[in-house]
């Protein structure tokens, strides 16, 4: 159907799997699908017999949340009904999509978006029974059948083994993720991060804390966050010594200037994850940097015991607020040169001040890189609706006020890969041809946001406005 909204239920009570009133006698199952004709009768004689009602123990996904602890349970609001017998749905007014061979989910465990659009579009192209029958008599059956085809290129997931889990602090916790088989991993750069797949429906990015020249293991610093949408209490839960799981191989959007004549790498709370792999590489190159770490108090800090056995731990300065070491971001970031970077990575509030640092300081917006580990308040925006002109087919896409970019897109059948949603990440970013743009996102700097926009939050800057992309 169309939407939840319209469903009738029958779908549910007819399919063989329930094993529910009649159809849960092989004979009436038999007849439903070898004579269609006496489908729609048996579905309304086991409507009158009273089948069909709620299973409270059969339940849709939408039904289900995963409480705080981690544990799937029934959720609070849900759109369960009983059956609609009186509920007139006329085929004419579905929107039907259907997915062959060729559209199917790719076989790796993660996650795979269906293409609505591609799916309605194969319902459309749809062979009637008859050309069906006409193909198969004059031996016309040539791609007749879709068939299913491997994607190309290597696997996006690595199944890997949890070798050791290491409580840092009472909420922060780090994993060490090897090779079942003990072979090397796959190469990264310093500032690369993993999607770990810690459920389904929890697709996460984790920063690599570990050393890039160490290919024996992956290593992520993870925070429980009580107040989140359940992913970090899950994985706190479930990834014990031993377990499987999957991720992506490296991915690096927040990368080093290895060329830099200075570093300076400023870590706030879990942001400091990062910043120990750049530590670690710009070591290995003998280039000069200083981590200044910055935490509330040593309980609250992860990394303390790693921090104090690194061959380059004379480069690191702790700052506690409860001792009084409060970071001095004004007096870190004077005297800015040419040549010199600096990465900063932590709450939006550490992140605003050390910008604001570096901006008073005089540093070029080149020099200057962030990352958020979640998306700081924004203003109250107002979204007015614009229009998307795609560069390589010329086409307009039109979006409208309550839909992102990356929504109006996915509408055409053009799916952009968005992994945050809240312009943190950068995944989405995409070349800008022509127009002005509101930038609403949190990775872009000044001279990038020149020719890009990051699709899942930005928008034409003025109302009815053309903006001219690279897609």
């Amino acid at each position: 159907t169309n939407d939840k909204g319209s469903m009738c239920g029958r779908c549910m009570k007819t399919c063989p799997w329930n094993l529910e009133g009649l159809f849960a006698e092989k004979p009436f199952r038999w007849a439903a699908s070898s004579i269609p004709s006496l489908a729609p009768l048996l579905a309304k004689l086991d409507d009158r017999m009273g089948n069909g009602k709620i299973n409270a123990i059969k339940k849709w996904w939408w039904d289900i949340e995963i409480d705080d602890e981690g544990r799937f349970v029934p959720a609070a609001q849900t759109n369960q009904r009983g059956l609609q017998t009186d509920l007139d749905l006329k085929f004419e007014d579905q929107t039907l999509a259907v997915y062959p061979a060729h559209l199917a989910p790719h076989p790796w465990p993660f996650p795979f978006p269906a293409d609505r659009e591609a799916g309605i579009t194969a319902y459309q192209n749809m062979l009637t029974p008859a050309e069906h029958r006409a193909r198969v008599t004059v031996g016309d059956t040539d791609n007749l059948v879709p068939q299913y085809q491997l994607p190309e290129g290597e696997s996006p997931v690595l199944r890997l083994d949890v070798a050791a889990v290491v409580s840092m602090t009472p909420t922060i916790a780090k994993y060490q993720l090897k090779h079942p088989d003990g072979k090397p991993l796959p190469e990264f750069d310093a500032g690369a991060h993993l999607e770990v797949l810690v459920a389904p429906e929890f697709l996460r990015e984790y920063s690599l804390s570990s050393d890039p020249a160490d290919r024996s293991q992956y290593e992520i610093g993870v925070q429980l966050e009580t107040d989140g949408r359940g992913g970090s209490a899950l994985l706190h839960r479930i990834f014990t010594p031993g377990r499987k799981v999957f991720v992506s191989p490296p991915k690096n959007l927040f990368p080093l200037e290895e060329s830099a004549t200075t570093t300076l790498l400023m870590a706030g709370g879990i942001g400091v994850t990062p910043m120990i792999a750049m530590a670690h590489r710009l070591h290995a190159l003998n280039k000069p940097f200083t981590l200044h770490y910055s935490c509330s108090s040593r309980d609250a800090a992860a990394y303390l015991e790693d921090l104090d056995k690194v061959a380059w731990k004379d480069a690191v300065s702790l700052h506690f607020s409860d001792e009084g070491t409060r970071a001095n971001v004004d007096q870190i970031l004077e005297g800015y040169a040419p040549g010199a970077h600096v990465y900063m990575c932590g709450p939006d509030r550490y992140i605003e001040a050390v910008a604001e640092a570096a901006r008073k300081s005089g540093w070029s917006d080149e020099a200057v890189h962030l990352e958020y580990f979640a998306a700081p308040e924004t203003p109250e925006y107002v979204n007015h609706e614009f229009t998307l002109r795609l560069a390589r087919s010329g086409r307009d896409v039109v979006v409208l006020p309550n839909q992102s970019a990356t929504d109006a897109l996915e509408q055409i059948g053009l799916l952009v890969d968005v992994k945050c949603s809240d312009g943190i990440c950068g995944v989405c970013r995409c070349g800008v041809l022509n127009g002005k743009v509101e930038h609403r996102d949190f990775v872009l700097s000044k001279s990038q946001r020149e020719d890009s926009m990051i699709l899942c939050q930005s928008r034409a800057l003025e109302k009815d406005a053309v903006v001219e992309i690279d897609l």
